[in-house]
């Protein structure tokens, strides 16, 4: 059976993916923007009780003052044995601005993510917990003015970023990775040389049947153009949490 009387305090296992990211004090005006946002839930219960949601997904574009920022929570947790959760949710905000030569384009950028997970029977249960976040910022100054629109939209259906053939002028990435039980455990950042990290905190606890894994990051991205320029920043957020308990000890 599938309830929603469980909780997370009261179940044998536990994930939870939350994560964030805001993106503020644009030095130039959005000339376009886009977003997507989407979620999916999926418990299946062969015996067992199982709960799998998202909470809080959501995506906040404001003009005063020009910001962009999304966040979300995907928790599964269940109880007992035959069971399976998974929730996750996918958020992409993609801004385009025109920069005049000579011009510095900047914008500061906070970024967490917050991985746990928990079981009781290690030979019968597993959790994972996963999450990135990301920015990629694209010189499509050759994209026709008139084409730009409908290419933008094209780019929310196009997560490895193929419809630009061409490598990203700076970048920030943060990808976390929790396995109960398991090994493949961590927290990962990389960033190109424009981006500035101004503050980062992390938590890393692993081993065991409870893990976390929490890392937060402040910065700025910085960038001077000789001649006039058109960007393109696509901005990716994403979260999963997953729980399984088989029937028997070797299933």
């Amino acid at each position: 059976m599938t309830t929603s009387t469980l909780t997370p305090s009261q179940s044998a296992t536990f994930a939870s993916s939350q994560g964030e990211l805001n993106l503020t004090t644009f030095s130039e005006p959005f000339s376009i923007i886009e977003q997507q946002n989407h979620g999916d839930t999926s418990p299946v219960a062969k015996g067992g009780i199982v709960e799998a949601q998202n909470i809080h997904a959501s995506i906040h574009i404001t003009d005063q003052p020009l910001s962009a920022s999304t966040s979300a929570l995907s928790q599964a947790f269940g109880n007992t044995k035959g069971y399976s959760g998974t929730a996750k949710t996918q958020a992409k905000i993609i801004g385009n601005f025109d920069v005049d030569a000579g011009k510095v384009f900047s914008f500061e950028f906070s970024a967490t993510l917050d991985l746990q997970t928990r079981i009781a029977a290690p030979k019968v249960e597993k959790a994972k917990a996963s999450g990135d976040i990301s920015f990629k910022l694209f010189d499509t100054t050759d994209i026709p003015q008139q084409n730009l629109p409908d290419f933008l939209v094209s780019l929310l259906s196009d997560d490895t970023n193929n419809k630009i053939q061409k490598s990203s002028l700076d970048f920030f990435s943060m990808t976390g990775n929790l396995n109960t039980p398991g090994n493949n455990d961590s927290i990962t950042k990389e960033k190109s040389h424009n981006v500035t990290i101004i503050n980062e905190d992390k938590q890393f606890t692993v081993g065991g049947t409870q893990e976390l894994a929490k890392s937060s990051v402040k910065g700025s991205l910085k960038r001077s153009f000789v001649k006039k320029t058109n960007l393109t920043l696509i901005a990716l957020r994403r979260s999963q949490a997953i729980v399984t308990s088989s029937e028997h000890p070797n299933t």
